[in-house]
C-alpha cells in the first residue's frame, strides 16, 4: 500500500512541476499577444502625447512626519 501511495505522490509532484513551467511560459505568451494587438494603440498614444518638460505636481497634500 505504501509503494502505491509513493508512486501516486511522485507522479502528482512531477505533474505539479510541469504545470508550474507551463503557466510560467504562458505569461510570456500573454506579453507577445498584447504587443501584437495593442502595438497600434500604443503608437497612437505616443503620437498624441505632447512633450511637456515641466514636472507634474498633484494638488493633494502629502502627510509629514
Amino acid at each position: 500500500m505504501i509503494d502505491f501511495l509513493t508512486i501516486i505522490l511522485l507522479i502528482f509532484g512531477v505533474l505539479q512541476i510541469i504545470l508550474f513551467f507551463k503557466v510560467w511560459g504562458m505569461t510570456n505568451d500573454i506579453r507577445e499577444i498584447r504587443n501584437k494587438f495593442l502595438k497600434d494603440e500604443d503608437e497612437k498614444r505616443r503620437e498624441k502625447a505632447v512633450y511637456d518638460p515641466t514636472p507634474k505636481v498633484s494638488s493633494g497634500s502629502k502627510p509629514t512626519i
